[in-house]
């Protein structure tokens, strides 16, 4: 989340040789800071998920998810979907542990 509190939104360029160019807007989860790709014009309420159970791999829409206790935007992985635990909250929560190791000589 940006500091005047708007979901972090991003621009995916993939360059490969002999294959054209692939350009797609993203968002970043907002429990673990996953990338997101969205379909566009869609205001990220439609992903762009790779199905890699078909061969060859290819990509699907997915109803975008929101999480309605930190008003964010998330990824789809189940631990995301069930929690809210605001990646940003995670980070601090370790650099408390580890000063406390610190400090206690850990």
């Amino acid at each position: 989340m940006s500091a005047s509190g708007k979901p972090i939104t991003g621009y995916l360029t993939v360059v490969e040789p002999d294959r054209p160019l692939v350009e797609r807007d993203t968002v970043r989860c907002g429990h673990c800071g996953r990338i997101v790709v969205v379909k566009p014009a869609t205001a990220a309420t439609v992903y762009l998920v790779v199905d890699r159970t078909v061969t060859p791999s290819q990509i699907r829409e997915a109803p975008g998810a929101f999480c309605r206790v930190c008003m964010r935007p998330i990824c789809l992985s189940p631990r995301c979907l069930d929690h809210c635990l605001v990646w940003e909250r995670q980070l601090e929560a370790s650099e408390a542990k580890d000063r406390l190791r610190r400090a206690v000589g850990v």
